[in-house]
Parts: C-alpha cells; sequence; structure tokens
C-alpha cells in the first residue's frame, strides 16, 4: 500500500489559512409567513364593503411585520416581499372600493334631498311628468313630449307639484298688493316707481319619514325676462297668515299661507316651486282672472 505524503509544513512565521466555512441556507421566516398571511386577509376584507374597516386595520399590519421579515438576516425574504406587495394593492384597492361607497351614498343622499321624480298632479287628478330631458330645448317638444310645468310650459295655476316627500300648491294670488303688504307691518318695503307686491298663498304637505323641514323648500318669482326674485329678497313679514319658511313637520303636516315678492309691475312672470333641497324645478302660471 502506497503512503500518501505529508504535505510540507509551513515555515515559522507564515499566516495560517482558515478553510473557507460552507455557506449557511437562509432559514425558514416565520415573521414573513405571517406578514404575507395577514396582508392576504386584509387584501380580501378590503374588497368587501361591509368589511372594509377590518382590511384597514390588517394591511398596514402586515405591510410593517413585512418590512420586518425583509430585514431579518439569515432568513428568507421572499415571504416578507409578498406582504409588502400585497399590502400595498390591497390599500389600493381598498381606496377604490371605499370611493365607490362613498359615491353610492353621496347618490344616496341626493335622491332622497330630490326626493325622488317630481310630477305635476293636475286639477281632474291627471299626473304628467316635469322631469325635463336633457335633450330637449323648445317649448313644442316639451308640450309633444308631456313635460309640465318647464318654464316653456308651465303648470296650470291650482295644480299640485309632488315627488316622495312634499305636495305644493299655490292656491291664491293677489297681484295688486301694495296695501295688503303696508298694512301687514310699517317697517316693510315699500313699492318704488315700475315695481309692486305681489303675494301667493301657498301649502305644503309632508310626507317623507321621519321629519322635513319647510327650510328644505323653494320658492321664486320669475320674470318675463327671466329675473329670478326670491321671497327674502325684500321685506315683507307680518301677512296674515304668513306662511313659516322654518316649520318642522312630521308624516302629514302642513304648513300654508302667504308668501310676497316684489316685482315689476308688468306682473307676467311665473312661480318657480322648488319641493326639495335637490329636486327639479317646477314652474306655475300666474291666474288669468
Amino acid at each position: 500500500m502506497t503512503q500518501q505524503p505529508t504535505p510540507p509544513v509551513p515555515p515559522a512565521g507564515a499566516p495560517q489559512v482558515t478553510p473557507a466555512a460552507p455557506p449557511v441556507a437562509p432559514q425558514k421566516n416565520a415573521v414573513g409567513l405571517v406578514a404575507v398571511i395577514t396582508s392576504a386577509v386584509g387584501f380580501i376584507f378590503a374588497c368587501i364593503p361591509g368589511a372594509l374597516i377590518v382590511g384597514w386595520i390588517l394591511l398596514p399590519v402586515g405591510f410593517i411585520l413585512g418590512i420586518v421579515a425583509v430585514t431579518r438576516k439569515g432568513q428568507k425574504k421572499g415571504a416578507g416581499v409578498a406582504a409588502i406587495i400585497l399590502s400595498v394593492v390591497g390599500t389600493i384597492v381598498g381606496v377604490i372600493v371605499f370611493l365607490g361607497m362613498a359615491a353610492g351614498a353621496l347618490s344616496d343622499a341626493l335622491d332622497e334631498g330630490a326626493g325622488g321624480d317630481t310630477t305635476v298632479v293636475t286639477d281632474d287628478g291627471t299626473q304628467g311628468s316635469s322631469e325635463r330631458d336633457e335633450n330637449t330645448s323648445d317649448s313644442t317638444t316639451d308640450k309633444d313630449a308631456g313635460v309640465v310645468g318647464t318654464r316653456d310650459n308651465p303648470a296650470a295655476f291650482g295644480d299640485v307639484v309632488e315627488n316622495d316627500n312634499w305636495a305644493i300648491s299655490v292656491t291664491g294670488f293677489n297681484a295688486d298688493a301694495n296695501d295688503e303688504v303696508a298694512d301687514a307691518n310699517q317697517f316693510n318695503d315699500v313699492a318704488s316707481d315700475g315695481t309692486q307686491w305681489v303675494t301667493a298663498d301657498v301649502a305644503a304637505t309632508y310626507s317623507g319619514a321621519e321629519t322635513g323641514n319647510v327650510f328644505e323648500l323653494s320658492f321664486n318669482y320669475v320674470t318675463a325676462e327671466g329675473t329670478v326674485i326670491g321671497m327674502y329678497d325684500s321685506s315683507a313679514s307680518g301677512l296674515e297668515p304668513e306662511f313659516d319658511g322654518f316649520a318642522e313637520l312630521y308624516e302629514g303636516g302642513s304648513e300654508d299661507g302667504k308668501i310676497a315678492f316684489l316685482v315689476p309691475d308688468s306682473v307676467d312672470g311665473l312661480i318657480r316651486i322648488t319641493p326639495g333641497l335637490f329636486a327639479d324645478d317646477t314652474f306655475f302660471a300666474l291666474p288669468t282672472e
């Protein structure tokens, strides 16, 4: 048997060479595993509108744990990176879901404020839509389409405009109310040359849920030239009975009384009623007598 040669002995004082240690395989990263599970669950909840808040809680936790996981030495980084990506993407998805929910809530609030579709009920009980098609513009088209209550095709005096929350009508009109306004309160504005006071008797009945406030309604006089005159543009208090513009009503409750406008003495305009904060305007012709 041949004997192996003995390796030479390094001379005295020579540096000692230490054999390189074999590479150590990265260990499992428990923090990364927890992070990716947390982020994944948060991502799922972020896609569910009713559980969105849970996603908002879990996603930041998964993101922080993911950062901790990728900074741990000697441990696998993949799970931590995946957790960070999932948490970022999940947050973006959550924002989109939240915006969709907010848009839906706003739309519902606007619909509730508008009180639904507005219709005009005539003296004979028939109904006509007061919703104007955005594609129509002239009075002939409006009349042919059955659109009642527009400026071109106003509702008749005495008709009722209603929606899910309100039913409103103009029951009386005084085209020469200078004396009536002057007698109501000595501090009321006096009609100057070319203008005069007119008064209208209006009645509003609430039919919505919980309570409604007359403040939601709007009453205006629109001149033939298109100028809008509000009931509070000039002072006319003390009319009997006076319409309370801030009355709170429960379902079935009503408020009626007089409102006044200081208008051009031609008195050839229309009365415009808006039955809700976001409802459509409805125009009424003045009485012919």
